[in-house]
């Protein structure tokens, strides 16, 4: 089991770890950059040591299970044989012995309905607990029951206090990706200022140690928050597009927490790089303040997100390249790893005290591939 930090507003996000050194010291959930540098870097030496430690031990139960063939979530939604059943299946939530059915996970769907260049995801919700639950907020995180499906929408409520989440596999590597769409939608009046929602990705492997696969799995130069809110430049009660820290992050100055927003997001990749990012990396980030070896040179993209009204991109083509100027234009240099895409709705509340009835939806969400 996790070890559930104690101080009062942690948010252990795996693509947000310098969170978790800001509440080790007491102080508020503020932009990685200012005035908390200082004070980040003089307790990185330690912090970073504990953070790893930390790391290791939650992850080595899922470990094992992965190196024996069987998927690291225990969810029973997630085993082939197993999705008959509710709950907790491998291990069994009551007795923690690993059921028969337990050995093999869904692949990742494959992208479907393809108009005009773009296709659709198809969005199957899952419950990625050892990358996403686990890491951002232990093992209260909770997954199964707290999201709904319609049609070409993913919504996600908060029925407790608990934090709240829900994952979707993509089956798609970024280096395939030309551009991303999706309308967002945070629900008026249900949401608390200091709420910290977000609909973002990863790129990450189902199984496998992060820290000693690091090219295959999250650092902070590899993450893009399509839509986030009270982290960023705007603070409380803001709503931002954001890179866990890193690249030049927008807020959404016409639009607020609590009292709701429907935008479109469109991310896509400027083959041209106009940006000058680096066309490769051996190493990246975590948080900003640990340094990891890829163990090989990984490739670099440069990447764009502009918001818009919803219902339609905000850009193709040309369209996107005279947008990139626009100072309302979030960008990033990211490293593509080798590993697909996860995208995620989360809602990692206050202080891991989420807004019961807090609502964030998706939906609608294309890709445009090479």
């Amino acid at each position: 089991a996790i070890k559930v930090p104690t101080k009062p507003s942690v948010l252990l996000k795996v693509p947000q770890l310098w969170r978790r050194l800001i509440t080790m010291i007491g102080l508020p959930l503020l932009d990685v950059r200012g005035c908390l540098v200082g004070t980040l870097i003089a307790v990185s030496a330690v912090a970073g040591q504990e953070l790893r430690g930390s790391l290791q031990g939650n992850l080595t139960s899922s470990v094992s299970r992965s190196l024996a063939g069987v998927p690291s979530d225990a969810s029973c939604s997630v085993h082939e044989g197993c999705r008959h059943l509710s709950g907790s299946c491998c291990p069994h939530d009551g007795d923690g012995m690993m059921l028969g059915c337990c050995g093999s996970s869904a692949p990742s769907p494959p992208p479907q309905d393809i108009q005009d260049g773009t296709m659709a995801l198809a969005m199957e919700p899952g419950c990625d607990t050892v990358n996403v639950g686990l890491p951002n907020c232990g093992a209260a995180a909770r997954c199964e029951g707290e999201f709904h499906s319609s049609a070409t929408s993913r919504t996600l409520r908060a029925t407790t206090s608990a934090c709240s989440y829900v994952t979707f596999k993509t089956g798609l590597t970024l280096d395939t990706v030309l551009q991303l769409d999706a309308d967002v939608r945070i629900a008026a009046g249900t949401c608390n200022q200091l709420d910290n929602l977000a609909f973002w990705f990863f790129q990450t492997d189902e199984v496998g140690d992060p820290l000693e696969e690091p090219a295959s799995h999250w650092d902070a130069f590899s993450e893009v928050d399509l839509m986030e809110t009270y982290i960023g430049p705007g603070g409380v009660n803001s709503i931002n597009s954001n890179f866990a820290g890193m690249g030049h992050a927008k807020h959404w100055p016409d639009h607020t927490i609590v009292g709701g927003v429907h935008r479109h997001v469109t991310m896509w990749v400027d083959v041209d790089n106009a940006a000058g990012c680096p066309t490769q990396r051996t190493a990246g980030l975590l948080g900003g303040l640990q340094a990891i070896e890829y163990g090989k040179t990984l490739p670099v993209v440069s990447v764009y997100v502009a918001r818009c009204e919803p219902g339609r991109p905000c850009c193709t083509g040309e369209g996107c390249k005279q947008l990139q100027s626009d100072p309302r234009t979030a960008s990033a240099c990211i490293t593509v790893k080798e590993a697909p895409m996860l995208l995620s709705l989360s809602n990692w509340g206050s202080g891991h005290r989420a807004t019961p009835g807090c609502e964030l939806e998706v939906s609608d969400v294309r890709v445009r591939t090479k």
